[in-house]
């Protein structure tokens, strides 16, 4: 009996939809038709000319460029950050520990540099008083020639006249030939030849010159230690997320304790122009959007008046629609994406939805 009532009760539905689809005029059902037709082919929208639009919006992903493990997240949903605000912190050990190994091999590098540039200016100034010597050497040579000649000459003056003995003035002789012997020994070149062989001292800059060149490879080294403490300073400091833009937080994607890869997005900031509204417009209606034309916004499910805009932005080609433009989302639609602007400012949050129609 319970199986014959439900049959009963099912046959006596559909009945009644047919009963009822039967009592609607044939001219209703052209109309809607029609209607769905007009609609379908002016790229479904709601009425001459309309079009939907919404806020511009941008979106900012923050996130490390190297990998590590996320230590925590300093802000929350919908909180204003701005520009610079440190907004997550990666865990920074790792670095921390290398950058105490660099310091200490810098300190290293530049102790000794300090200790050899001791060794190697004691080793030029003890080069240099050596060169001293030496040229002070044939300086009094010289000069004891100088004098011996000039004994020589006055004692052969006076041999001449029976003054002084033979033998003196050998002695003299011998002295002269001893001294110009010694001389001639000693090398014969320019001032510049004589300082290179350590024969004559050398100029403080060229001293100072010489300095630098052999400390040359323990300042590289010392250069290279800092080099290397700077780029772990950076790399620190790039573990420290901060906000690109000023913005609100519109997404939190990663946890403190995650690990991350380069380049995985921790948080998403969220910015927009304030009083730009973007909007996509089917190729039929494209020759009413020009640039600079006149439209009027209306907020989506929200009686006020309308807004004042004109078109500032007109994107080169057709593209298709995102789902949110679209009246019907499961149904594709394509047009070109304009930009219009506000005439007079008004608070609008990013994504807020529009109807765009021009007049």
């Amino acid at each position: 009996m319970r199986r014959c009532s439900c049959r009963t009760r099912r046959l006596s539905l559909k009945d009644s939809i047919r009963s009822g689809i039967g009592r609607i005029p044939a001219w209703l059902l052209v109309a809607v038709s029609a209607a769905g037709f007009w609609v379908l082919s002016h790229g479904m929208t709601l009425g001459p000319g309309t079009t939907v639009g919404y806020v511009e919006e941008r979106l900012h992903s923050v996130g490390p460029v190297q990998a590590g493990r996320l230590k925590e997240v300093r802000v929350v949903l919908g909180q204003f950050v701005k520009a610079g605000e440190i907004v997550a912190q990666l865990d920074t050990r790792p670095l921390d520990l290398r950058r105490q190994r660099v310091q200490a091999e810098l300190a290293q590098a530049k102790a000794t540099l300090v200790a050899e540039q001791d060794q190697q200016d004691a080793q030029l100034q003890r080069g240099q008083i050596q060169a001293v010597r030496a040229h002070a050497d044939v300086q009094r040579m010289r000069a004891e020639l100088r004098e011996v000649d000039q004994s020589v000459k006055r004692l052969s003056t006076l041999k001449a006249k029976q003054l002084v003995r033979l033998s003196e003035v050998e002695t003299a002789r011998r002295q002269q030939k001893s001294i110009a012997a010694d001389l001639s020994a000693r090398p014969r070149a320019s001032s510049r030849e004589l300082e290179l062989m350590g024969l004559r001292p050398r100029p403080q800059s060229d001293q100072q010159r010489r300095l630098e060149e052999r400390l040359g490879p323990y300042r590289i080294a010392v250069s290279v230690r800092e080099a290397e403490l700077a780029e772990l300073e950076y790399a620190l400091g790039e573990l420290t997320l901060r906000a690109p833009v000023d913005g609100i937080v519109g997404a939190i994607l990663q946890r403190p304790g995650d690990a991350l890869n380069a380049g995985t997005p921790v948080i998403t900031i969220v910015t927009s122009r304030p009083g730009h509204i973007v909007a996509y417009v089917p190729e039929r209606q494209i020759r009413n959007y020009q640039q600079g034309a006149v439209v009027n916004l209306r907020k989506v499910g929200v009686v006020v008046a309308s807004l004042r805009a004109h078109v500032v932005e007109l994107a080169p080609m057709v593209e298709e629609v995102p789902v949110r433009a679209r009246p019907t989302p499961t149904v594709p639609m394509w047009g070109r994406r304009i930009v219009v602007k506000l005439d007079e400012p008004v608070p609008l949050l990013p994504g807020d939805a529009f109807r765009v129609s021009y007049r």
